[in-house]
């Protein structure tokens, strides 16, 4: 936990005062915005300034490899989650109450985020083989079981 300068200020009441022509400012540039001091725009504390300066040391390289503005204000993998590391599940930091994982990035445990991510299905081919495998063991087993089973029923008739 890290002091901040937000005060009462909600995130989202930060946000939209820094939207710079239609823009929104991502959780890493929230998270410098709200770790310095107004006055002077040092950091607020130690935790804040190693926090601040990886933010920027990243931010620096990315800039240097593309020209293109962040996609959006939070995803999976930008900056604040490159320092600060993935966020906890059902919760995403640095954006208020608000939004989840869910909501910004889908559900990412469903087949059909697996079959959109690989164009060429290898992991669905895959998982179909293994389905396919699993049941033809499964039918081996139940052999022995079902003849067993007819024996003990005509031998059951026979009694009666």
């Amino acid at each position: 936990m890290m002091s901040h300068t937000a005060g009462s200020k909600s995130i989202a009441t930060l946000m939209d005062e820094q939207v710079l022509n239609g823009i929104e400012p991502t959780r890493a540039q929230i998270f410098i915005l709200t770790h310095k001091k107004h006055k002077d725009g040092r950091p607020l504390d130690d935790d804040s300034a190693k926090a601040i300066k990886m933010i920027n040391e990243r931010m620096s390289n990315s800039e240097s490899s593309t020209d293109q503005p962040p996609r959006s204000v939070a995803s999976e993998g930008d900056m604040y989650s490159q320092v600060f590391g993935n966020d906890k599940s059902g919760y995403v930091r640095s954006l208020g109450r608000g939004p989840t994982p869910s909501v910004l990035w889908g559900n990412r445990s469903s087949i059909e985020n697996i079959v959109a991510e690989d164009s060429s299905n290898e992991v669905v081919q895959r998982l179909e083989q293994e389905i396919t495998e699993l049941k033809d063991k499964h039918n081996e087993e139940m052999n022995p079981m079902k003849q067993n089973q007819e024996r003990m029923q005509s031998e059951l008739l026979q009694m009666r």
